[in-house]
């Protein structure tokens, strides 16, 4: 299946809005947008604001009070603004769009959407970055049309993420039993990941069959067994590399990889650059 070629703006743009009077009972209000390549993007503290930022190329990494999470192209964030957010990039290359509004209905559906971390994968199939990229093309004014035809592009967008968070709910709805089976496997590879764990040895941990137990896992995280065990390795050895001075092949070893040249191919892949490279960075 062809994909349909995504149009971009043709230049890296930052707008803010001019809001009127009348525009204040808006559901939604558009104050700033934009669409960059800049090495970072701030945003202050305020209660009653909120940010969408989408990552079209790279990997973001979005700090979040002390909390720092690498995000892949094709997600996007969605936040409250009510501490010091920081969006940097974590690859040489990298495009986003952003958006930070505020409206009447702002927070009811901030709420809808967010989930636990605030990270929706999006899929080019979506018509997301078509609506970010009309946003982007507005010349704002005080004008009430079209700071209503803001609004309206702007709940497109939140209409857009809120029938790919239900679509997520819905793959993620397990029995009692599942959630638990899932949950012990989890458990089982944060204490045990730097050991020789395989797929198979966590589906006897848990007792099911491997077939079954893969597919339920795959519902419940929207990644394979292996995927998710690769990536957690990789996350933890981040840490090793910002904070410490352990060689490469001491970090691989350390997280549970059988050689070098599988923790640099893993790491490769999932953060588009060699851990030599990630350290370099930071």
């Amino acid at each position: 299946m062809k994909l349909p070629q995504k149009e971009y703006p043709p230049k890296y743009i930052h707008k803010s809005n001019l809001l009127s009077d009348k525009s204040v009972n808006l559901p939604f209000q558009v104050l700033q947008c934009g669409y960059s390549n800049e090495r970072e993007l701030k945003c202050n503290a305020n209660y009653s604001e909120f940010i969408i930022f989408y990552i079209l190329d790279g990997i973001a990494q979005y700090t979040k009070y002390k909390d720092v999470q690498y995000v892949h192209k094709e997600h996007i964030i969605i936040s409250n603004c009510n501490t010091r957010l920081r969006f940097s990039k974590a690859t040489p290359n990298w495009r986003y769009f952003y958006i930070i509004f505020s409206g009447t209905h702002a927070k009811l559906y901030y709420n809808m959407i967010r989930g636990k971390k605030g990270v929706i994968p999006v899929t080019p199939l979506h018509n997301i970055s078509v609506h970010f990229t009309s946003l982007c093309s507005y010349h704002y004014t005080k004008d009430l049309f079209i700071q209503m035809e803001a609004c309206y592009l702007l709940h497109q967008i939140i209409h857009e993420l809120l029938i790919v968070t239900h679509e997520i709910d819905e793959a993620r709805l397990l029995t009692p039993v599942q959630q638990t089976i899932v949950n012990t496997a989890l458990k089982y590879i944060d204490e045990h990941y730097k050991d020789d764990l395989s797929v198979d040895s966590i589906c006897q941990k848990v007792n099911f069959s491997k077939f079954y137990f893969c597919k339920i896992f795959k519902e419940h995280t929207g990644k394979t067994l292996y995927q998710y065990l690769t990536e957690y390795r990789v996350n933890k050895s981040k840490e090793y590399l910002t904070y410490s001075k352990l060689s490469i092949h001491a970090i691989a070893t350390e997280v549970g990889f059988k050689n070098t040249l599988t923790y640099s191919r893993a790491f490769k892949k999932l953060m588009d650059m060699t851990p030599s490279e990630f350290r370099e960075a930071f």
